[in-house]
């Protein structure tokens, strides 16, 4: 199972009947790359999709027994460590890391096709 995998099923186990637009915005991916892993997911029977009862409009994600003792044997966090080290940062220090990667990004050149060094930030 894939890291991203992985991190579906650990936002649905936090939010049982979560919706494909919920998980998308939670995992900061647009929704076709979300409903992909879903439907991934489906077919290997992690995850179970339910139409909502007061509108069946809705659907709702929920995690199968199997992917339930996934999650649990799973190690954390699901996410991945950047994004969970960068959750813990203040915002005093992410405006000085961004600024810091600026520099460093404008510090990089790749050569294109035809050999020319270009900044990294340019492209």
């Amino acid at each position: 199972m894939s890291g991203a995998q992985l991190w579906v099923l650990s936002e649905v186990a936090k939010k049982p009947g979560l919706r494909v637009t919920e998980l998308a915005r939670a995992m900061s991916i647009h929704q076709s790359t979300a409903s992909n892993l879903i439907e991934r997911l489906e077919r290997e029977g992690h995850i179970e999709r339910r139409r909502d009862l007061a509108d069946q409009r809705v659907v709702r994600l929920f995690l199968t027994p199997a992917a339930r003792r996934a999650v649990a044997k799973a190690p954390g966090p699901a996410e991945g460590v950047l994004p969970d080290a960068l959750k813990r940062l203040s915002t005093e220090d992410l405006v000085a890391l961004g600024k810091h990667l600026f520099k460093l990004t404008s510090l990089l050149r790749v050569r294109d096709a035809s050999g020319k060094k270009t900044p990294l930030s340019e492209i």
